[in-house]
C-alpha cells in the first residue's frame, strides 16, 4: 500500500477511536457496582474496600507521574483541591456505594450512578455558576422521574423493604455532583490531570484509613487473601484505566462527546448484573432508563449548544 492510501486508512479509523474508547471507558466504569457488590456480600466493610482500591489507583497514578515526569503540586491550592476531591469525590461516595450494593441490584445501580450530570446541573444552578434553561431544566425533571420510577411503585425494587437503602443510593451521585461543580471552580489551572486525580486518590485512601481504624472496619488484605481481595486489587487497576481513559477522550473529542458515556454506563452495567448476578431487569427498571436517558439527552443536548453559542 503505497502512502497516500496508508493516509486515507489512518484518516478513516481515526474517527473510530474516540468511539471505541468511550464504549470501553463505559464498559469499564459500569463494573463498578458489580464489583463492589462481589466484595460487600463476601464481608469487606465499605471504608476498607475503599482504602486498598483508591490507595491501590493513588500508587499507580504516582508510577505514572514519575515515569512521564509530570509536576505534582503541592501548594495549598493543590492540597485542597485534594482534600475535597478525595473525601467528598470518592471516599464518602465510593463507600456508601459499596454499602448500598450489598442489597440492590447492580443494574439498578448502575442507572442511579448516571444522575450525577442531572444533579450536577441542579447544584450549579443553585450556586449560580450555571444560566437557568428550559430545556434543561425539563431534562433534569425527566431523569428525576426516571428514579422515582426506579424506587416508588410496588414491584418496581426486589422487595419493598429496600426503599430506605434505594433512596441512600442517591447521595453517592449527590457527592458526585458536588465535587464536580468544586472541580469546576476551583482546580488548579496549572494542574495535570494525572497528578490531581493520584493527589485526590490518596487523600481518599487516607481519609478511609481514619475513619477505617477508630471504627475496627479496616480490611486486613493479605491476611486471608481471597477472591474478593483479588477483584478489590482489579478494581483498583481499573480506577486507574478510567481516569487515563476518560482524558484521553476529552482529549480527543471534548467534554460534551464525552458526557454520551453515561448511556454506554447504564446498559452495560445492566449486563454485568445479568451476567454476574443473574438480574432480570423488569419493566420498571427499562421504564427509568428511557427517562433518565431523555433526561440526561436534554441536558447535554443544551449544554452542547450552549457552549456552541458561547464559542
Amino acid at each position: 500500500m503505497n502512502a497516500s492510501g496508508s493516509r486515507q486508512k489512518q484518516d478513516a479509523l481515526n474517527p473510530l477511536l474516540p468511539v471505541a474508547l468511550l464504549l470501553v471507558l463505559g464498559a469499564l466504569w459500569s463494573l463498578g457496582p458489580s464489583a463492589t457488590k462481589f466484595v460487600a456480600i463476601n464481608g469487606v466493610p465499605p471504608i476498607g474496600m475503599v482504602f486498598w482500591q483508591t490507595f491501590i489507583a493513588g500508587t499507580l497514578l504516582l508510577l505514572i507521574c514519575r515515569g512521564w515526569k509530570i509536576s505534582i503540586g503541592l501548594d495549598k491550592r493543590h492540597l485542597r483541591y485534594y482534600a475535597v476531591m478525595g473525601s467528598v469525590g470518592v471516599a464518602l461516595p465510593n463507600a456508601n456505594m459499596v454499602f448500598v450494593m450489598r442489597d440492590l441490584p447492580a443494574g439498578l445501580m448502575s442507572v442511579v450512578i448516571v444522575t450525577a450530570p442531572l444533579i450536577t446541573y441542579v447544584i450549579a444552578l443553585a450556586v449560580r455558576i450555571e444560566h437557568f434553561r428550559f430545556v434543561r431544566a425539563g431534562g433534569v425533571l425527566l431523569g428525576f422521574a426516571g428514579v422515582a420510577v426506579l424506587v416508588l411503585p410496588k414491584g418496581s425494587l426486589p422487595s419493598p423493604d429496600l426503599l430506605p437503602i434505594a433512596l441512600l443510593a442517591i447521595v453517592t451521585p449527590t457527592l458526585w455532583s458536588i465535587s464536580n461543580v468544586f472541580a469546576e471552580t476551583a482546580r488548579p489551572e496549572e494542574g495535570n490531570n494525572i497528578s490531581l486525580a493520584m493527589g485526590t486518590m490518596f487523600v481518599a485512601a487516607a481519609t478511609s484509613l481514619v475513619l477505617a481504624i477508630p471504627t475496627g472496619t479496616f480490611h486486613p488484605i493479605w491476611d486471608g487473601f481471597g477472591p474478593e481481595d483479588w477483584v478489590i486489587l482489579a478494581y483498583g487497576v481499573v480506577t486507574v484505566a478510567t481516569f487515563v481513559l476518560f482524558y484521553t477522550v476529552v482529549s480527543l473529542a471534548g467534554a460534551v462527546y464525552l458526557a454520551q458515556v453515561g448511556y454506554v454506563v447504564v446498559l452495560t452495567g445492566i449486563g454485568w448484573g445479568a451476567l454476574f448476578y443473574g438480574e432480570r431487569p423488569s419493566v420498571w427498571l427499562w421504564a427509568s432508563v428511557v427517562l433518565v436517558f431523555a433526561g440526561v439527552a436534554l441536558v447535554n443536548f443544551s449544554r452542547g449548544r450552549a457552549e456552541a453559542g458561547e464559542a
